[in-house]
């Protein structure tokens, strides 16, 4: 197995900040020469970049726009904490393209570890201590808006029309994609291949609920272009008011809930003059007509497989989510495992375990190249994903809680990593069907630990415990030998 020089730069709590300073590893036996790096610094291509800046935009959606006592959330009026909920919900919404780009930063500093400045180690820190803690809070305050103001919304329209009877999803496909003026043909070709690809893979088999999977309003972004989600927004807001009236109503498009600035902006799709990332910011309820599926853009010239991995990763949430979106958002949570126990914290392990397994394995597939597959599992074990030379992913975890006690705050990068890991695991056991199974059997409402006990055999603490001796004792390559290869 070929060992890879990982410098993964992730949303991770690596804990420690301090400067020690970043080495370069030669790979294999070869000597680099001090004046061969010289030049190599020398001709230091450009940085990656996001077209959004996340410390900005925590600052004004979580601390200048809210209302004085917004975080009071016992007392606050009721506009002042669904303005909390909601705009904890448009921070969190950015994690997905962050993540992103993190693995394009640890790509980079792999090769140029002397551009590694300051200005990292500080996000960095400010994703330790502020943006860790933002969906731990954002259940809190959704959670608490529903238990002192129920559902105020108008009953939705999402099934005012007769849901046809037929085991084909394609009967009950609603898919509509909104695509920015100056995004590529090519882009487009991408995401609907793999939106088409993935409900191939997740939405035929007979006991999906086709019903809850659909509507699916895509939005295409040109994260190069403002104007154009300025524009996008107001295109959006047209269709919302036009067809789906009770959504407009109950969304920013709402010209009550907006604050509109002076480019015409309402921070749907945009914020602080930027644009915004991907996610699953809207769910099919009383109170939405829809998924409403964001979809930032990646520079094709050498991303191209993460504008593609990233579609199947938000597909799968939506294949998930269809399963239990009948059920009150605190019964969800308990469902889908990331509730568990009585801490009221959420755990990312196991949604988000599965998604970013499957769609790493399944990009694998369609390209018919596992390196894909190996290199991301690779780096979610054996790097550290922060950029101070901390311990290991694999040495956190050890070190560190049960897997199922990982939150958001104490090391968000375990919980999305070593999750995934916990998959491969179980998948390597049970097979695909089975896993795929716990989200079929999840549609009861029965709770994520009997699920997991009837599904896997044994209860989810005896699974991690062996998993967890699996991990301690094996070496790098009997790990990455419960990989698949086709």
């Amino acid at each position: 197995m070929k060992k890879f020089i990982i410098f993964l730069l992730l949303l991770s709590m690596c804990g420690d900040t301090s400067t020690s300073e970043v080495e370069s590893i030669p790979e294999s036996n070869e000597i680099i020469e001090d004046s061969s790096t010289t030049e190599q610094d020398s001709n230091i291509p450009p940085l990656p970049t996001v077209s959004f800046d996340i410390i900005e935009i925590y600052e004004t959606k979580l601390v200048t726009e809210l209302c004085r006592d917004a975080t009071e959330i016992d007392s606050t009026t009721e506009a002042c904490l669904r303005q909390y909920r909601d705009n904890l919900e448009f921070v969190f919404s950015y994690a997905e393209d962050l993540r992103v780009y993190m693995d394009d930063l640890n790509d980079y500093f792999a090769n140029y570890p002397s551009a590694f400045t300051e200005e990292f180690r500080n996000l960095f820190a400010f994703v330790n201590e502020k943006f860790s803690t933002v969906p731990q809070n954002y259940g809190i305050v959704a959670s608490k808006y529903q238990q002192r103001f129920g559902n105020s919304s108008s009953p939705s329209t999402t099934l005012s029309t007769t849901i046809p009877t037929s085991e084909n999803y394609l009967d009950y496909r609603d898919v509509k994609i909104f695509r920015a003026s100056t995004i590529s043909d090519q882009h487009i070709e991408i995401l609907t291949k793999y939106i088409q690809f993935t409900e191939q893979l997740l939405f035929i088999d007979a006991r999906v609920k086709r019903e809850n999977l659909y509507p699916i309003l895509v939005v295409q972004l040109d994260s190069e272009n403002y104007a154009s989600a300025v524009a996008l927004e107001e295109e959006y807001c047209q269709y919302l008011n036009q067809e789906y009236p009770a959504t407009f109503n109950n969304t920013r498009c709402n010209p009550q809930y907006q604050d509109k600035k002076a480019d015409g902006s309402i921070g749907l799709f945009t914020d602080g003059g930027r644009v915004s990332g991907s996610s699953i910011s809207g769910t099919p309820s009383d109170r939405e007509c829809c998924y409403l599926f964001i979809s930032g853009s990646f520079d094709l010239s050498w991303d191209r497989r993460s504008q593609a991995y990233v579609t199947i990763h938000e597909m799968y949430h939506i294949f998930q989510i269809s399963n239990v979106v009948d059920f009150d958002y605190d019964l969800q949570q308990k469902i889908t495992g990331k509730r568990i126990g009585s801490d009221n914290r959420d755990k990312p392990f196991w949604m988000e375990g599965y998604a970013t397994y499957f769609s790493h394995l399944y990009y694998s597939r369609d390209i018919n190249d596992f390196s894909h597959l190996e290199n991301e599992m690779y780096g979610g074990m054996f790097s550290c994903y922060c950029g101070d030379n901390q311990p290991t992913i694999k040495e956190r975890y050890l070190n560190g809680p049960e897997l199922y006690n990982v939150t958001w705050e104490s090391d968000w990068a375990v919980g999305y990593q070593v999750g995934a890991w916990f998959i491969a695991y179980l998948t390597n056991i049970h097979g695909e069907q089975t896993m795929y199974d716990f989200w079929i059997n999840s549609q009861s409402g029965i709770l994520f630990p009997e699920n997991f006990q009837n599904t896997f055999g044994k209860d989810y603490v005896t699974y991690e415990k062996e998993f967890r001796n699996f991990i301690l004792i094996s070496s790098e390559d009997e790990l990455m030998s419960i990989l698949p290869s086709s």
